[in-house]
C-alpha cells in the first residue's frame, strides 16, 4: 500500500500528458479569494506545475514518514505522515480532474465538483491527522522530531523547489 499514493500521483501526470494537445491555449495559474485570476500561455511548465507542486509536497511528506517509521516511538507519527501522503495524492488527482474539466471539456459544473472534492480531501486529511495524532501531539517528545543533516538538506531543497513552483509563475506571467 505504500506505493498506492505514488500511483495516484503518477495518474495525474499521465492524464495531463494524455490531454495535453486538447488543453486550451491559456492556463489559470492563480485564483485569489477576492476573485482575481491570472492566466498564462499553455506550456509544459504551466500545465504540469500544480502536479509538480504536489509531487514536491509528497516527497517532503515521504521524507518525514520514513524518518518516523524507523523508530519505535515514531510509528504513530509515521501514520500521520502516511495520511498526509494520501491527502496530497488525492488532492492532486482531484485538482487534475478539475483542470481537465475546465480546460479540456469547458465543463464548469464538473470542474466545480472536483474543486469541492479537493477541499473535502484536504479538510478530511487534516481532520484524520488530528484524530490519529492526538496521542502523538499529547505526548510530544522533541527529541523524536530531530532530523539528520541529510534530511535537513533534502527538506530545504524541497522547500526552495516548492516556493519556486508556487510563486515564480505569478511574477513571471504578471509582467507579460
Amino acid at each position: 500500500m505504500k506505493i498506492f499514493p505514488w500511483l495516484i500521483l503518477a495518474i495525474t501526470f499521465l492524464a495531463l500528458a494524455y490531454f495535453y494537445n486538447s488543453i486550451a491555449g491559456e492556463i489559470l495559474i492563480y485564483r485569489g479569494f477576492g476573485g482575481d485570476t491570472l492566466f498564462a500561455p499553455k506550456s509544459v511548465f504551466t500545465v504540469f506545475r500544480v502536479p509538480l507542486i504536489e509531487l514536491v509536497c509528497a516527497a517532503l511528506v515521504e521524507v518525514m514518514r520514513r524518518k518516523f517509521s524507523r523508530s519505535e516511538s515514531g510509528r504513530a507519527a509515521a501514520s500521520i505522515w502516511n495520511v498526509l501522503l494520501y491527502t496530497v495524492a488525492f488532492k492532486s488527482l482531484f485538482q487534475t480532474f478539475e483542470f481537465i474539466a475546465s480546460f479540456v471539456y469547458n465543463a464548469q459544473a464538473y470542474a466545480d465538483v472536483f474543486f469541492y472534492a479537493t477541499i473535502f480531501a484536504v479538510v478530511g486529511g487534516i481532520f484524520l491527522v488530528i484524530i490519529r495524532g492526538r496521542d502523538v501531539f499529547r505526548n510530544f517528545r522533541r527529541e523524536d522530531w530531530k532530523v539528520s543533516a541529510g534530511e535537513k538538506i533534502i527538506l530545504v531543497v524541497l522547500l526552495v523547489l516548492y516556493l519556486f513552483l508556487a510563486f515564480a509563475p505569478g511574477f513571471i506571467y504578471k509582467s507579460v
